[in-house]
Formats: C-alpha cells, structure tokens, sequence
C-alpha cells in the first residue's frame, strides 16, 4: 500500500509541475524571444512518474516586424553574445538599444559583444545580413563601427536558462562557437525584426486539459489507496 500512495504522490507533483510550466508559457504569450519550455518525464515501475528536468524548446520562433534600427532577428541558427555583471550569457532576443555612453546594449543594459560604440554624432543607424553596423552622421557620411556575432553550440538544448531570454553554457550545450552572421551553419541578421515567441497556445491549451485529467487521475488513486487503508483498519479494529 505504500507504493500505492507513493506513485499517486509522485503523479500529484509532477502534475503540479506540469501545469505551473504550462501556465509560465501562456504568460509569455506575447515576449519577444521567449521560448516554450518542456517537462521532461519517465515513469518507471515503483515510484511512479518521475520528472527529470524542464528545458527550454528549441523551436525557432517568427519573424516580427518592428522597424527599430537596434532590433535584431536571428534567421537561422545561433545566439548573441552578451556580457552581463556575472559573466558571458548568451539570447536569441535582440531587442537592443544605446547605453549613456553609445555602447549597443541589451533591454536590461548588458553590453553586446563584441561591443559596439555608436559615435555621438549618429543620426540613422543600418545593419546588413552579415552583422555589419554602420551609423551615418548629420552630413550623411556612413561609417563602419562593428559586426555582430553569432554563437553556436553542438546541444543548444544544454544551455541553461538564467531569466529575461538569457542562457549559459551548461554541462550538456557544449563549448561555443563563435562566428560571422552568414557563414555556414550560422544565422544572418535580419534589421528592424524580433523573434516572436515559440509557445503555441492551442498545444498549451491542450496540454493543460491533458494534465488535469492526469492530476485527477493521481488524485483518484491516492484516494482510493486511503480508502482501502481505512477498511483494513477498521477490519482490525
């Protein structure tokens, strides 16, 4: 009886976990470069279901328009580089924009890298496929002031989400890649564009309903596992 209730318990939790995942991906609906994440499960013959972890899905998500020369959509494979106080991180969300100083830097103010200066005289920015940057001034001369890069890594699905669309290098991604925008294997860079996020709202509708029969289903056994407890007692008594 006690693996009754153990399986029945360890169904409840992963449940539970189940629909607090699903319910974070229908809240970033609508974020730019927010990615689905998944629950990875197995169930073996004692405990019941076990979950082995939640990783983000490596889906690529639409192309949106925004028309802001610092917005940047990856069209293929391959995540920016960013320098954040804890280190080097890594984001397909290139919704970026121009610190105090000129310095091409992320929504929550990391810097890009390699990092990229704008001059203070710049009036209109444009950036081509392959990452290049360059600022044209009030007398119209165009200058070259960087080129994005673009990382890769052998198991994107290694990396380790650490919040605001950013990941790090995990035990599993391998080491990275770095490379130009356009080299082989390796995204360009489409100006003025975000990423859309990748949740589909009809799967996580769909698995919503699936989860909470499963979460009733859990329920039911635990209560019937208790019930049979209490006859036996009273049996006995």
């Amino acid at each position: 009886m006690d693996i009754s209730y153990h399986i029945a318990q360890n169904g409840l939790n992963a449940g539970t976990i189940r629909q607090s995942v699903i319910a974070n991906n229908l809240s970033n609906l609508t974020t730019d470069g927010f990615r689905s994440q998944l629950v990875e499960s197995s169930t073996v013959r004692g405990p019941g279901t076990q979950i082995l972890g939640i990783r983000d899905s490596q889906e690529l998500g639409a192309l949106r328009q925004t028309s802001r020369a610092t917005d940047f959509f990856l069209d293929g494979e391959g995540f920016f580089k960013i320098q954040t106080q804890d280190g080097t991180a890594y984001t397909r969300h290139g919704q970026f924009g121009v610190d105090g100083e000129g310095n091409l830097v992320t929504s929550s103010g990391y810097l890009v890298d390699p990092q990229i200066t704008l001059p203070e005289d710049t009036i209109s920015v444009r950036t081509t496929r392959d990452g290049n940057i360059f600022t044209i001034d009030a007398e119209g001369l165009e200058t070259n002031v960087g080129q994005l890069e673009v990382t890769r890594f052998i198991n994107p699905s290694g990396l380790l989400a650490i919040g605001d669309s950013l990941y790090v290098q995990g035990p599993n991604s391998g080491d990275p890649l770095d490379g130009v925008p356009g080299d082989p294997g390796f995204a360009t860079v489409v100006e003025g564009a975000l990423e859309s996020s990748t949740v589909d709202p009809s799967r996580e509708v769909t698995n919503q309903i699936v989860n909470q029969r499963y979460y009733q289903m859990n329920l039911r056994s635990f209560q019937t596992a208790d019930a049979l407890v209490s006859r036996t007692l009273d049996i006995f008594s």
